[in-house]
């Protein structure tokens, strides 16, 4: 038995991407940098606004008293809406790029990474050995502040640059001017309230993203 051409041409065209990635969102006309830049606002996000929780509880100990107690209530609320909403409208924003130019941004990216981890280990223990132990939060934020340089080099995040220059001239104004438990909750406060801010935003620009994605195969072919 054959099949006749008009049975053939009756049937509908299968869509042969998926609709359960928008194009919007899988974007294969990306360059690796811009792809990477999804990635490095969804995954750094997640990262900055873990770091933020850190830095607001730090803030909170160093306070302490029923003023401390509310910052850390006020906070813990920040943070866990900050975690909701990037659940709630990255989902899909950001696969990991491939290719070999991608693969060199994800190392440069991983590199810097551990070079800021390193570091954040090191300079608490140099500064605490030269007796200023009350640098060793100051010496942590630091070393956020050239990696969020680093990152807006590679990925182009504008957002980054300002925020990096904050975070690396920040800590040494601190220092300069400040001493003991207020140079502590001085720093937590304002490096959890600017990372979390950096956070919110960059989960903001991707919710953009996805609520401006056209509409996908299947909602094309239900329109008559």
């Amino acid at each position: 038995m054959t099949t006749k051409p008009e049975a053939i041409n009756a049937m509908p065209a299968q869509p042969i991407s998926s609709t359960t990635q928008p194009d919007a969102i899988k974007a294969p006309d990306l360059t690796p940098a811009a792809a990477w830049s999804r990635r490095v606002r969804r995954i750094g996000g997640f990262i900055q606004a873990a770091f933020a929780a850190f830095w607001l509880v730090r803030a909170s100990l160093a306070i302490g008293g029923r003023t401390g107690d509310i910052l850390l209530a006020v906070s813990s609320v920040a943070v866990i809406g900050v975690f909701a909403y990037a659940i709630k409208v990255t989902a899909g924003t950001a696969p990991r790029p491939a290719g070999p130019q991608a693969r060199r941004i994800e190392r440069s990216v991983t590199l810097a990474t551990v070079i800021e981890l390193a570091a954040a280990f090191v300079l608490p223990v140099i500064v605490i050995a030269a007796g200023h132990s009350d640098w060793v939060l100051p010496s942590i934020v630091i070393t956020i502040g050239p990696l969020l340089l680093w990152l807006d080099h590679l990925v182009h995040i504008p957002r980054y640059r300002l925020v990096g220059w904050a975070l690396t001239a920040g800590p040494v104004i601190l220092v300069a001017t400040m001493s003991g438990s207020a140079l502590a909750v001085t720093t937590g406060i304002a490096a959890g309230v600017i990372l979390l801010g950096t956070a919110a935003a960059g989960f903001h620009d991707l919710a953009a993203i996805r609520a401006a994605r056209p509409p996908g195969p299947a909602s094309l072919g239900t329109k008559g």
